[in-house]
Formats: C-alpha cells, sequence, structure tokens
C-alpha cells in the first residue's frame, strides 16, 4: 500500500515532469545536433555563383579589387576565401566548409541574443528553429557571403545591445566594427544600417537617449570604414549587374519572408505562416492570467524594435530595387533571417503554457525538417555529368563550347583534359563571368558568326557543346548556336540530357568533323 501511495503521490507526479523534461531537452538536443550535421552535407559540385566566388579568390589578395570591379561584390568574402584556400585547398567539400563555420557560430550567438531579449525560452526556440532553418543550412553550404552575412547581423543586434544597456566605448567600437564588416561582406548591408539607423535617429531626436546617439556614431564610423571601397563599388554600379532579372514588386516582402522559412513547398507554406503568428505574438501579445494571453495596443519593445529593423531593411531594399530597377533575391537579404526567428521565438514564449509553447515549435520543426533533408539531397549542377564525359571522351584538338558563358565556372573547374575552352559571346576563358557591361556584349553577339569561328577553329575534331535554354537573357542565341554548328557539322551525339531534378540544368551535344561541301 506504501509503494502504491508513493507511484500516486506528489513525489511520483514530480518524477513524470521531470522525465518530459528531459524528452524535451533530448528533443532540442537532438534537433541542433541535426542542424550542425546538415551545414557540412551537400550533394554535387559547385554551380555558378560558388564556383565564380573560387575562381575570383583565387586571385592574390592585392589584386582582389581589379578582379572584383567585373562581378560586382565587396571583397572581406573572397579574401577570407583565398585565405582559406591557401590552408586547405580548393576542393568543393574544403571551399563549402569555410562558410559552415559561420553557421554554426551563429547558433551559440543566437541563444545568447533571445536571452538578452526574452530570456531562456526565447534563447532555446530561437537556436532550435535556426538549428533546423532550411535558409540558414541551404547558405551554409554554399560558398558564397550569405552564412557569414547572417553571423554578422545577429552580431550586429547583439552590438547595438550593448550600446543600450551598457554605452561604453567597447561597445560603440563593436558596432562600429560589424557594421563595416556587414558592409564588405555584402552590399544589401547598407538596407539595414539605413534601417537601423532611422530608428536610432527617431530615438536621438524625440527621445533626448543618450546611447541612441551613441548608436549612431557607431554606423557612422563603420560607415566611414567603407569610403575607401566606394569608388569599386561605384564602377560596378555602372557597369556590372543582372540584365535578365525582374525588380521585385509589391509581394516581394511576403516572398522573402517564405524564402527564410524554406521556400514554396507546402511545410515551408505552412512554417511562414505558423512563423507571421508568432511575430504578432511577440508584438502584442501578453500573459493575462493561467493559461490566457490577450493581444494588447502596445507594442513590445524589444521585439518590435527587432522586426523593425528586420523588415524596415527588407522595405528599403525592395523600394530602391524597385525605383532603380535593379534585380532582386532573398538570399540578399540574408541578415534578417536570424533576427527574424528570434521575433518567433518571442511570440512562441509568450503563449501561456509549455504545452502550447512545445507545440508551436514542433510544428515549426517538423515543417523545416522536411524541408531541410529535401534540399540537403537535392543535387545542384549537372556540371559533374558534363566534366565527367568531357575528361572520358574529348580529345586533344576538340574544342568546348560553354552558351552560354554561365555554365563555364562550375564545369571548367572539374576538367582535367587539355582540350581547348571558350565561351559565347565574346570568346573569354570560361573559368569566370566577365560581367561588365554583360548587356552590351549580349546585345551585339552574332551567333552564326560564333559557330562558323568556332567549327573552322576546330578543323577537323570534335566540338562539344556545353549549352542550356533555360539561362537568361541568352536563350535565343543559344539556340541559333545549336542551329548553326547543325547546319556546319551535322546532327550532334547528346550524351548529356538537361534533368531537371537539377537546380542548375545543362546538356552536352558532340558535334563530329565538318561534312563535306559545309
Amino acid at each position: 500500500m506504501t509503494l502504491l501511495a508513493a507511484k500516486r503521490g506528489p513525489l511520483a507526479d514530480e518524477m513524470r515532469v521531470i522525465r518530459r523534461r528531459d524528452w524535451a531537452a533530448v528533443g532540442i538536443v537532438a534537433v541542433v545536433v541535426l542542424g550542425l550535421v546538415l551545414r557540412f552535407v551537400s550533394r554535387g559540385p559547385l554551380w555558378l555563383d560558388e564556383a565564380q566566388s573560387v575562381a575570383i579568390a583565387k586571385h592574390p589578395l592585392a589584386d582582389l579589387p581589379a578582379a572584383l570591379k567585373h562581378d560586382g561584390a565587396p571583397p572581406l568574402y573572397y579574401a577570407l576565401l583565398h585565405l582559406w584556400m591557401k590552408v586547405f585547398g580548393d576542393s568543393t567539400f574544403s571551399v563549402r566548409v569555410l562558410s559552415g563555420i559561420p553557421a554554426v557560430i551563429a547558433l551559440p550567438v543566437v541563444v545568447r541574443l533571445g536571452r538578452r531579449i526574452g530570456g531562456d525560452p526565447v534563447g532555446i526556440a530561437s537556436v532550435v528553429l535556426l538549428a533546423i532553418s532550411p535558409f540558414a543550412i541551404r547558405y551554409a553550404v554554399e560558398t558564397r557571403m550569405y552564412s557569414l552575412l547572417m553571423l554578422l547581423s545577429l552580431a550586429g543586434a547583439h552590438a547595438v545591445l550593448s550600446v543600450h544597456r551598457h554605452g561604453t566605448k567597447r561597445a560603440t567600437a563593436g558596432l562600429a566594427v560589424v557594421t563595416a564588416a556587414s558592409l564588405y561582406t555584402h552590399y544589401y548591408a547598407v538596407f539595414a544600417v539605413a534601417a537601423l539607423g532611422a530608428g536610432e535617429l527617431w530615438l536621438a531626436w524625440r527621445r533626448r537617449d543618450p546611447a541612441a546617439r551613441r548608436a549612431l556614431l557607431g554606423l557612422v564610423i563603420g560607415c566611414i570604414a567603407f569610403v575607401p571601397w566606394v569608388p569599386i563599388l561605384l564602377y560596378q554600379s555602372r557597369h556590372t549587374g543582372a540584365p535578365w532579372a525582374p525588380p521585385p514588386d509589391g509581394s516581394a516582402i511576403l516572398y522573402t519572408i517564405d524564402s527564410w522559412m524554406g521556400g514554396e513547398s507546402a511545410a515551408a507554406q505552412l512554417a511562414a505562416l505558423v512563423a507571421i503568428a508568432a511575430a504578432v505574438i511577440a508584438l502584442i501579445g501578453r500573459r493575462a492570467g493561467p493559461g490566457q494571453v490577450v493581444l494588447g495596443t502596445t507594442f513590445a519593445r524589444l521585439p518590435t524594435r527587432l522586426l523593425a529593423a528586420t523588415i524596415g531593411s527588407l522595405a528599403v531594399a525592395v523600394v530602391v530595387d524597385v525605383m532603380t530597377r535593379q534585380a532582386y533575391a532573398p538570399r540578399y537579404l540574408a541578415m534578417g533571417t536570424g533576427l527574424f526567428l528570434v521575433v518567433v521565438g518571442c511570440g512562441i514564449a509568450v503563449l501561456p503554457s509549455r504545452r502550447a509553447r512545445r507545440a508551436m515549435l514542433a510544428v515549426l520543426v517538423v515543417a523545416e525538417l522536411g524541408v531541410c533533408l529535401q534540399n540537403s539531397w537535392q543535387p545542384r549542377s549537372q556540371a559533374g555529368l558534363v566534366a565527367a564525359v568531357l575528361d572520358h571522351q574529348a580529345r586533344p584538338g576538340d574544342v568546348v563550347v560553354y552558351c552560354p558563358d554561365q555554365l563555364g565556372p562550375p564545369t571548367s573547374r572539374l576538367l582535367h583534359t587539355g582540350v581547348r575552352q571558350l565561351v559565347f559571346p565574346n570568346f573569354g576563358a570560361p573559368e569566370v563571368v566577365d560581367w561588365v557591361d554583360y548587356r552590351k556584349r549580349i546585345e551585339t553577339a552574332n551567333p552564326q558568326r560564333f559557330a562558323r569561328q568556332v567549327s573552322d577553329l576546330a578543323g577537323p575534331h570534335r566540338v562539344w557543346l556545353v549549352w542550356s535554354l533555360q539561362v537568361k537573357p541568352l536563350t535565343n542565341d543559344c539556340s541559333g548556336v545549336i542551329d548553326n554548328l547543325v547546319a556546319l557539322r551535322g546532327i550532334p551525339r547528346q550524351p548529356v540530357r538537361r534533368d531537371p531534378s537539377y537546380n542548375e540544368t545543362m546538356s552536352l551535344n558532340e558535334y563530329g568533323p565538318p561534312a563535306a561541301g559545309r
């Protein structure tokens, strides 16, 4: 009877609570560990942007500014990649690991940020969401600067909090360093600086807040540190760009939030809706009593400022791109991903019961997990298949042509054969796409003359055409190159065909020697 009473008494109830807590802790640790592993798992070779980054980073550090004038990016990430490759080489795995490092460091940083804003519940929810974020994982395994940009944005939020809470010169200096580093990482960081600066200016003017003035000082110093790079930025803005990509429209803000939560799949859409609901709760939700949450008319101070800076930078970027008709992609605003997830974590923490908080977090984790696993195993580029065929079948004297030139960087870095390689439309080298005055170059391209010159260059040898009609804006021109090579050399063999399961698709045509009379 005594044993039975113990089983049903307060001690047994407490043991059940401890077991439930243990299982919750195990689940949290498992999700974070899985997120860590996925930050180093990827399939297939580098795609265009990654291969372009590696090719540029191979230049000596002193030559990086000149090389980047032909690309359109600031130098910090490329300098880091250059130094990394000096030590660890330029294999696909090695260059992608560099992006995984800031993605891992971001996890303890986001825990600390969440705790500073809303205590342990916010810190735990934030790290779980960032650990399993499909967006964060995608760019943790891509040789680009976006993972570093996400880390810098979280560090910037810490710096702003430190300036407002401590007001030390060290905190102001830290904000200046993070501001400069962000600007030297990606130009869209200027929109985050503008949105944050507008908020601090309002506080300094309306509320006479000395901390806001110190924050403004840190932002200004960071911007001044960027001034030496401005001449190159001005050259890039005049001469480089993506002439085929449309500017954003009114749906860009929601589309970007969808992308932060995983994209267009049903699971990602569900996660985006739940995350937006949690963000609303974070702003105006209050616990009114046991098991109750009410929506008020006043805003929670820190979550509101964090979300205002995040959505503000996104809105400024969209408006500027619409006005200047510049291309836009959600990854350019990667700095908002972690900050948005912290706001979502604040909303989850407001929920009135442990069961409700766990349920909302579990819905987000399950929805995001499916997207993560799918993305991790999705091949990126067919460049490996094309390069394998060329290495095995191409012979000295053959000519390999890339149409458009955007297929050159990911494929050429994998080739080990000694064939001659060139690109359409400018007969340039395939390792790097030159974006300077790209629109003018394609407008003057002549597929017929190009095909004739390629055929004459190859002579009795074969012509291998790596092509895609999915890469804008040279679809019609590449189709013309194909037709003219057929007229000169006959119907080609096609050892590699476009496979839509890849993100970057391409086909390979083999043209034999010119027929008699052609």
